[in-house]
């Protein structure tokens, strides 16, 4: 919408004593904080010394939606297993962020993302039309790798806070939509947190017979049950690089998006980014193609493309992973990073069936450095995943006008 004149006005007197100071403060870009602003909510109990469970993930959401209505859209996308069998479960939620009006100063920006009644985001509409380019990012597909989750938390809260006031969040903002789904895996999660301080290892959703999945001595391996959503995908479902056994860790499910988490991740992304594609998978998407997805996952320091790639999409995503890549952080394929094959996954289905540029992140050192493995001290959050995540996103975003391109 076009806001009156005397809207903006009336917003700009409000701001006139807080700007006749002239702080510098208020123009510093933010840090890298621990706690700052809606960052700083915690709605029940944590876990392992404070990761938040899926349900404040998702209360999380729907809570920075209602503190800054002017550049926040709340998206119901589907609902776990859990849930679509009567048994609990969850909803999931997709969040948008973009900014106000065009035209609009940062000192009325920074007042106006509370919406004022009158604001309101200019994008982050469900649809595959938009003036500003979009990047999403996916976390905690699988259940254990603990701290995609807080990094999808904190990016959130660094825009949210941030606009209006770092000028390095106002732009990402002004010129791209933002899009976060913090919990793809939040049945799974639950099971994670259920162990409290000794979380339990649960990779996949719990689309599971109870019992099923026992070792050689008959004792049950609960981590075994489930399906791996990252292999659940439509796109090179059942090629290899999944498992057919339904107490393999890999396992892909007994069809494509079997599961309601997966085809709430597809609705997504066939509902927000145009099939940029002129032809078949094997046809080199158009440069011109806008837009980013990035799948968080733990750990080993690498950024993944998809395996099945035209040879002048590999090049140019290879070329993606080099302007995004953290210092120490290899980009290629799986096979070439984590060193086997992955098949049906979120980037699959992103680049496969919609020219999407997409990526897998893997987050966190190799071997026994401190802070490796799935299941980090969360005080490496603060400590090293979160500062050297932080510039990544950013510059995905500014990528994803064009990131076949640059």
């Amino acid at each position: 919408m076009t806001l009156p004149r005397a809207v903006i006005a009336v917003v700009s007197a409000l701001m006139l004593v807080a700007t006749a100071s002239g702080s510098a403060a208020a123009r510093e870009p933010i840090r890298p904080l621990m706690c700052a602003g809606t960052g700083c909510a915690t709605y029940g109990p944590t876990y392992y010394g404070g990761y938040r469970t899926a349900t404040d993930m998702l209360r999380h959401v729907d809570a920075v939606g209602a503190a800054y209505p002017g550049i926040a859209a709340v998206h119901d996308i589907g609902e776990s297993w859990s849930a679509s069998q009567g048994r609990g479960g969850h909803r999931l939620r997709a969040i948008c962020l973009t900014g106000v009006e065009p035209g609009v100063t940062d000192a009325v920006a920074a007042v106006a993302k509370t919406g004022l009644g009158v604001f309101r985001p200019a994008g982050c509409e469900m649809s595959t039309t938009s003036r500003k380019p979009r990047f999403l990012l996916i976390a905690q597909i699988h259940a254990r790798e603990i701290v995609t989750g807080e990094l999808a938390w904190r990016w959130i809260d660094y825009l949210a806070d941030g606009y209006g006031i770092d000028p390095v969040a106002t732009e990402i903002l002004d010129h791209h939509e933002i899009w976060v789904v913090p919990a793809a895996n939040p049945d799974g999660v639950d099971v994670v947190s259920s162990g409290g301080d000794d979380p339990r290892y649960q990779r996949k959703n719990v689309d599971f017979a109870p019992d099923s999945c026992r070792d050689d001595t008959g004792e049950v391996r609960y981590y075994r049950q489930g399906v791996d959503l990252e292999r659940n995908f439509t796109a090179r479902w059942g090629e290899p690089g999944s498992g057919a056994d339904p107490c393999d860790e890999n396992y892909r499910g007994p069809a494509p998006a079997s599961e309601p988490e997966t085809a709430a991740l597809e609705g997504l992304m066939s509902r927000i980014f145009a099939d940029q594609r002129a032809g078949s998978a094997e046809v080199e998407v158009p440069d011109s193609a806008s837009g980013l997805v990035i799948d968080l996952h733990a750990f080993g320091d690498y950024l993944l493309i998809p395996t099945a790639t035209a040879p002048e999409d590999a090049r140019q995503l290879r070329r993606l992973t080099q302007r995004l890549a953290p210092s120490g952080y290899r980009g290629g394929t799986s096979a070439e990073t984590v060193g086997y094959e992955v098949s049906g996954t979120s980037s699959d289905q992103a680049y496969a069936a919609l020219g999407v540029a997409a990526l897998v992140v893997e987050v966190g050192p190799r071997g026994d450095e401190p802070c490796h493995g799935f299941l980090p001290e969360y005080s490496c959050v603060d400590s090293l995943f979160w500062p050297t995540l932080l510039p990544t996103f950013v510059e995905a975003a500014r990528a994803a006008r064009a990131p076949y391109v640059g």
